[in-house]
């Protein structure tokens, strides 16, 4: 699990609601979860928390989540073992749709899954 506490804004102003929907978030990017959850545990209606998010973070919650787990499965793949793959470490993060996630993951790191996955092994 990648630490969050590194991607919260250090601010006064933070909102105590994306606060713990940003807690809550980064204790189950394995999980499947809906807006709903995440609502339910930062303690806000569903706008009232998009609203909030998308005024502190600039983004929508589960848009903040999907991020994340795109940020801990390129950190997988940077660390894993030799018995590690892609797929494996893909679908951990909740990603079961392959090739939408080969695309995004080129898009948003300028490189495939698997180079990521290369580069990190031992030589």
């Amino acid at each position: 699990m990648i630490s969050l506490t590194s991607q919260l804004p250090d601010t006064e102003d933070m909102m105590p609601d994306v606060t713990r929907a940003q807690l809550y978030i980064g204790a189950h990017l394995d999980d499947a979860m809906t807006v709903g959850d995440v609502a339910a545990a930062a303690g806000v209606a569903h706008r009232t928390l998009y609203k909030h998010f998308h005024d502190i973070r600039g983004t929508s919650p589960m848009r903040y989540a999907r991020d994340c787990r795109f940020a801990g499965v390129r950190e997988a793949l940077l660390q894993a073992s030799l018995q590690d793959s892609v797929t494996t470490i893909a679908v951990q993060w909740g990603f079961c749709h392959l090739g939408r996630f080969s695309v995004e993951y080129r898009k948003r790191y300028g490189e495939r899954p698997s180079e990521t996955l290369r580069r990190g092994r031992p030589a």
